[in-house]
């Protein structure tokens, strides 16, 4: 059985040195605590990307209370950013999900997009080039653990 393993773990890598892996991969950050009945992740659509694509990052809000809140869709953003452990700066910005307070059911998610980073080109002021960038940070009161996504 292990050498089955091993030669998914050999396709696995070759097809990541063409180009092909799992660039359709969703690559997902840990919850953050919660605060107020709500709590926080940071996602991206892919998790491994060529550069010169962009880096797409979403936030996922969960209710945590036993019952039907609304969650304010505005507030302050803070992302810090790094690459192979240096700091690239801070994006910090007054962001609006939505055009009016979100109501979440007890459990429910939703999902909003928050930046899109250009890895190529004169856009590319953040995240210029190869690496695996790392993403943390608050929206409103809410932390934001790290993602991490990698760009080849």
């Amino acid at each position: 059985m292990s050498l089955v393993w091993r030669a998914i773990g050999v396709l696995v890598a070759a097809l990541a040195v063409l180009g092909c892996s799992s660039t359709g991969q969703d690559a997902e950050g840990a919850w953050g605590k919660a605060e107020d009945g709500f709590r926080a992740m940071l996602h991206s659509p892919r998790a491994l990307l060529k550069e010169g694509e962009q880096i797409e990052i979403r936030i996922r809000i969960r209710n945590t209370e036993g019952e039907i809140r609304d969650f304010p869709s505005s507030g302050d953003l803070v992302l810090k950013l790094s690459r192979s452990d240096k700091d690239l700066g801070d994006d910090v910005d007054y962001v609006t999900l939505a055009p009016e307070a979100i109501k979440l059911a007890p459990g429910e998610e939703r999902d909003f997009l928050l930046r899109r980073y250009p890895t190529a080109g004169p856009q590319a002021t953040l995240c210029r080039g190869p690496g695996a960038y790392r993403f943390r940070g608050t929206f409103r009161k809410l932390d934001l653990p790290p993602l991490e996504v990698r760009v080849q």
